[in-house]
């Protein structure tokens, strides 16, 4: 009986976190991940030559590995960690308690006697400024591969230490973390070079390729879903994704890829042509899509397991569908079990396959993301893939191969008449499309593309500062904004998610010298009051900035939450407002004192809107530029001081 043939793909990607206008990165997971997972994938292969896998990276992931690796942009929460505690003001010690302090249920926390009791202190608890320098270390260091841990010297010193650490420890650690990322990129074109695994990519900045071609498509799996009020149909985006996306791949890696995973293994009809312009040899997606793409009963041990082939537009495409089942073993199930058992589990498993296989050609397809599930098992997952890489290191009924070498010596012979439209969540897109955040969130960017086409054939002399603003557009069709827009996934940091979103968006109009939509500036996904803000209660009438009327005021914290970092200096801490019939009040809290305020000539400019003026733009003395009002969300009627 012949082996059978397995391909394991693993899927690596973060979207796009940089604001290029300012040359910095408003959330850390590609530094993070970087240490944890994107080097010791590739690098656990190098101790099983007989093993051999596919890697799927994502350009906008490459990208961003790439520019942290030249030290020249600005980490936020790097920025923050590597302050010195004592020099960190309230509201950036506020940022560090409230998002470098991880649930104490992650085993990353639980490594850490001091990390857990941290974390698991109260959200009024004091914290002192040993308290902050160990959260700055801890945060960082429990994303750090624990096994790189064991074996670096300086690291090791640090994780027993445990507390109590030093700037000099902090500077340690970072040093470490750069020299990690610098490594990532060579590691994966060293193991393709010697023909252990191959590399494969996605579109740029990851985009669901059926919606970016036409949001309709969303309603061939679901015919009731309901779609946003614009029309988005750009198959020329789509296009400029998959072109983009192919050609840093090959400036980085060296080599043209042969095979892509369209984002979230999202496909259909549309996409074929996409990959046969591309002239792609495959495409991967997920067997449910298979199972609604055959004609009549959708027999799995005969269907599965043999590639297919689809041909439209003159060209042809393979297609091997991944086995969801064995997939989402290892994704949600194995961290549950011992590894050993887990691992035998799996070859079990792919026995059983093969006992159905018989004398043809089967391809068992196990594809997954490559980083995530690792923080749900002991050790990031190392004891498992360990138990697995041995396995089949040894086996000789099961042979591990590369996608593109099977399809090399198999070609598919099942031609496949219709690919549904739909991905690996439920074989549909609604996931990232149809809930009312999610339209809200494609009519803007509808919009702003629209604008920004009109803009592009107005002012063709502004070509340069167009293509950064086209790129924007790009980075904003990306999936992940729509993956957290969804009422099935919380993030955690959902706020921060919806604000990069519409500051891209932003930058469309910043990039071009406008000014901005107000419906930019308002959050897509609504929020009830929370601690930072508070509308008023009722009518008030205060008398002085004392009275006892402001107790039921509204009030915004300035700098609260992930706003901390853009507060004006410390000047303003609260705003606080209300109205009575006939006035509206406010009362602004200051840390200084009025003296200090007027000998440094510092004054409270308060923009409203309202009715313009006869000429329709009012009567406005402006400290601003126009660009720098694009800022406020709304036109400006006049000013009071």
């Amino acid at each position: 009986m012949k082996p059978l043939n397995v391909a394991f793909v693993w899927h690596m990607h973060q979207p796009y976190y940089k604001d290029d206008l300012t040359s910095t990165y408003l959330l850390p997971w590609v530094r993070l991940r970087s240490a944890k997972d994107y080097y010791k994938m590739p690098a656990l292969l190098d101790g099983y030559p007989k093993v051999r896998a596919t890697f799927n990276l994502v350009p906008s992931l490459l990208a961003q590995i790439e520019d942290y690796g030249k030290a020249e942009s600005v980490d936020l929460f790097l920025n923050l960690s590597q302050r010195a505690a004592g020099d960190l003001s309230g509201e950036e010690r506020d940022f560090v308690l409230r998002w470098m302090r991880e649930s104490p249920r992650a085993l990353r926390v639980q490594q850490s006697p001091r990390y857990l009791e941290l974390a698991s202190r109260a959200v009024d608890a004091q914290f002192t400024m040993a308290d902050i320098r160990d959260l700055q270390v801890w945060f960082n260091l429990a994303w750090c591969d624990p096994v790189w841990v064991e074996n670096d010297r300086g690291l090791a010193e640090l994780k027993r230490k445990d507390r109590d650490f030093t700037e000099q420890d902090k500077a340690i650690l970072f040093a470490a973390q750069l020299e990690r990322i610098r490594s990532v990129i060579p590691k994966y074109r060293e193991l393709a070079e010697r023909g252990q695994v191959e590399l494969t990519f996605s579109p740029y900045y990851h985009p669901i390729l059926p919606l970016i071609c036409h949001v309709d498509s969303a309603r061939s799996a679901n015919p009731q879903i309901q779609l946003p009020e614009r029309h988005f149909s750009h198959r020329e985006d789509a296009e400029r994704q998959i072109e983009l996306g192919m050609g840093l791949f090959e400036r980085m890696l060296g080599t043209r890829p042969k095979g892509m995973w369209p984002s979230e293994m999202a496909v259909g009809e549309a996409v074929i042509g996409l990959a046969e312009k591309a002239r792609l040899d495959w495409m991967i997606s997920d067997e449910e899509v298979l199972s609604r793409s055959i004609e009549g009963q959708f027999n799995r041990d005969e269907n599965l397991y043999q590639p297919k082939r689809v041909a439209r537009e003159g060209g042809s495409v393979s297609m091997v569908f991944r086995d969801s089942q064995l997939s989402n073993v290892i994704g949600f199930d194995y961290q549950r079990m011992s590894s050993v058992d887990a691992a035998r589990d799996l070859i079990g498993r792919l026995r059983r396959i093969r006992d159905v296989q018989g004398d043809r050609d089967f391809l068992a397809v196990i594809a997954l993301d490559g980083e995530n599930a690792w923080e749900f098992y002991p050790r990031d997952g190392h004891d498992f893939l360990n138990a697995l890489y041995t396995e089949l290191e040894s086996s000789a009924d099961i042979v591990t191969t590369t996608v593109s070498d099977f399809l090399a010596e198999h070609p598919p012979q099942q031609l496949l008449h219709h690919l549904h439209t739909g991905s690996w969540i439920g074989a549909s897109l609604d996931t990232w499309i149809g809930d009312p955040e999610h339209n809200i969130a494609w009519d803007l960017l509808a919009e702003t593309r629209d604008w920004l086409d009109a803009q592009s054939q107005q002012r063709p002399k502004e070509s340069q500062q167009a293509a950064l603003a086209w790129r924007e557009i790009l980075i904003t069709e990306g999936s992940d904004w729509f993956w957290w827009f969804s009422r099935k996934h919380d993030s955690g940091m959902d706020p921060i998610w919806d604000n990069q979103f519409r500051l891209h968006l932003r930058n469309v109009y910043k990039l071009m010298g406008a000014r901005a939509p107000a419906r930019l500036f308002q959050p897509i996904i609504k929020r009830a009051p929370t601690a930072e803000r508070g509308i008023p209660a009722t009518l008030i009438s205060p008398r002085s900035r004392h009275d006892p009327a402001w107790a039921q005021a509204g009030y915004y914290l300035v700098g609260s939450g992930f706003g901390a970092l853009h507060r004006p200096a410390g000047v303003v801490e609260r705003v606080m407002y209300g109205n009575d019939e006939d006035k509206m009040y406010f009362r602004i809290d200051s840390p200084r004192s009025g003296q200090e305020l007027e000998s440094q000539n510092i004054e409270f400019w308060l923009y409203c809107s309202g009715a313009p003026a006869i000429d329709g733009r009012g009567d406005l003395d402006l400290p601003l530029p126009a660009t720098s009002l694009a800022e406020l969300g709304f036109e400006p009627a006049f000013v009071v001081r």
